[in-house]
């Protein structure tokens, strides 16, 4: 148990049994992490399939794949691959119990989780794959040219007059223009991209110095675009909203009123536990979409809103991985019919997740407080980047949650951040989200009510200090078997024989996902590929048949 993945198990086994006190969760499944011998060769192999893009971009993408891959099999400053494991392990048992519920079943399997699976999930942006849809291809290329520009706070952080770093994040055109007019650049935003990006990086450069750091995180915010001054952990724990989120748990779960127990029938073995259950998705880019695709690898039956096509996002390159699972309906909110179509969805549904900035969606009558009255019965999940309570109407990203609460220091130092592998705030948070809406579902099942789960990136990305401090205070005292995991070797689950998962047929042609690192018993297969279709320009939620 020495070496690298041993270790990152072990560490898995630590934030698990920690996570269920953490949570007050009872449960009475029992957890299997898996190591495999041969898993690290077929990941390493994996990065170069399903590579789509063409020419140079094909070798960047190639590149991070690599680059992910070999920070995978390293040892963590800060824990994300063991934290990974425990949520995603726990998503599995708690959907477990859901369908364990509705079908009257008394006995649990073990839900087993692959390691170094789960370490690839957080990583899964660079890992999803296409073909057989040019229009896509040209879209995902356009975006990946427009995302990778000077002012990607993940890749680039700039010295402030007061000597601080500052990094922006800003994913949309519209936000990179308010980020180019705050710092007085006057290049036409369109033609500030990846191209001109040696130029754009020495002009941005310059720009930062003329702000002191904190100065310009405030100016960013107040004109509604993102970008913070990286912070120490301690200066995070210190600051007003740093103290907001230390003080959120995981989740916040708010029960709304008393609803009768919801009876959703039993589940159809072909779906999954989920199978039934109506998720109305308001979600964009990766965080919000993650925590949903994981309902819908359950059986979920779940509604994307959005106002174009899966193929005319602004953002393909980061939204792919997000689609999976999904049907989605194109309705404009600025037209009233389509307006009253999707508050009609929201009368329809189980539960409607949310993660645009708080205050967006208001003007339309679709608020927190709208939707709870549009359906007294529903779930509102709400994924934020800041607390429920301090700064939670300012927008965010996930690189930016890396830098504000202290993670980019901790991993590298004050004066050479590094960001963690992948993106995992905007994963990992999701798959918190996705237990705290699970959670409320099985207490629907049992007790009634109608809840709000509020998640955010900052208080997930906190955790992950919170688990690497558990790590530096349990190292060399935690066991391969708990009362509540367990590890094992070379498990041969047929569900990992391949990275890749073949969707065939979508809307945007083939597609290959990243396989789930979970399953629910030791036997057979759990995971069904066909959950994870995608279609466009749906007009519903499926019809029973």
């Amino acid at each position: 148990m020495g070496d690298v993945m041993g270790k990152k198990a072990l560490q898995a086994v630590a934030c698990y049994d920690d996570l269920l006190e953490k949570l007050d969760l009872k449960v009475d499944t029992p957890v299997i992490f898996n190591l495999s011998d041969g898993r690290k060769k077929q990941i390493e192999k994996s990065v170069y399939g399903h590579n789509p893009f063409p020419g140079l971009l094909k070798l960047v993408l190639l590149s991070l794949r690599k680059k992910a891959v070999k920070r995978l099999y390293e040892d963590e400053k800060v824990l994300q691959t063991g934290p990974a494991a425990a949520i995603l392990a726990l998503d599995s048992v708690l959907v477990q119990e859901i369908g364990n519920i509705r079908n009257n079943i008394k006995e649990n399997q073990p839900v087993m989780c692959d390691v170094d699976m789960a370490g690839l999930q957080v990583v899964r942006l660079y890992m999803s794959a296409y073909d057989g849809n040019n229009d896509f291809i040209k879209a995902r290329c356009d975006s990946a040219v427009r995302v990778d520009n000077a002012l990607n706070g993940s890749f680039y952080k700039y010295k402030t007059k007061d000597g601080r770093k500052f990094s922006a994040h800003v994913y949309y055109e519209s936000q990179k223009k308010i980020m180019m007019e705050t710092l007085g650049i006057t290049k036409e935003p369109e033609k500030f991209v990846l191209s001109s990006l040696p130029f754009d990086k020495i002009t941005t450069a310059k720009a930062v110095r003329q702000w002191n750091a904190q100065d310009l995180e405030e100016k960013t915010f107040e004109n509604g675009a993102c970008g913070c001054m990286l912070r120490t952990r301690q200066e995070w724990e210190e600051s007003e909203v740093g103290k907001a989120v230390c003080e959120m748990p995981l989740f916040r779960l708010k029960k709304v009123n008393d609803e009768p127990k919801k009876k959703f029938g039993k589940f159809d073995k072909n779906i999954g536990p989920l199978s039934g259950i109506k998720v109305l998705d308001l979600t964009h880019i990766i965080a919000g979409p993650a925590c949903t695709r994981l309902l819908a690898e359950a059986g979920a039956d779940v509604l994307m809103v959005r106002r174009g096509k899966y193929v005319e996002q602004e953002q393909a390159m980061l939204e792919l991985d997000g689609w999976a699972g999904k049907r989605s309906i194109q309705l404009d909110f600025n037209n009233p019919k389509q307006l009253e179509k999707a508050k009609k969805l929201v009368k329809e549904a189980d539960v409607v997740v949310c993660s645009y900035q708080v205050g967006a969606l208001d003007k339309f009558g679709l608020s927190e407080e709208d939707i709870h009255k549009l359906n007294p019965n529903v779930i509102y999940g709400s994924l934020r980047c800041f607390s429920d309570t301090v700064w939670n109407e300012r927008p965010g990203w996930a690189p930016c949650a890396e830098d504000i609460t202290g993670l980019s220091v901790r991993n590298g130092s004050l004066k050479k951040p590094v960001n963690l592998n992948g993106v995992p705030l905007d994963y990992i948070p999701g798959m918190i989200l996705c237990a705290g809406i699970l959670k409320a579902l099985k207490l629907q099942l049992t007790e009634g009510g109608s809840y709000t789960v509020t998640g955010s990136l900052t208080r997930g990305g906190y955790w992950l200090h919170e688990c690497t401090d558990l790590w530096e205070k349990l190292e060399g005292r935690v066991t391969f078997h708990t009362e509540k995991s367990s590890i094992v070797h070379n498990s041969r689950l047929p569900l990992w024989n391949d990275v890749f998962t073949k969707v065939p047929d979508t809307a945007v042609g083939n597609v290959y996902f990243t396989t789930p690192a979970t399953n629910i018993g030791k036997e057979e297969n759990t995971y069904r590929p066909n959950n994870m279709y995608f279609n466009d320009g749906k007009i519903g939620f499926r019809k029973k048949s």
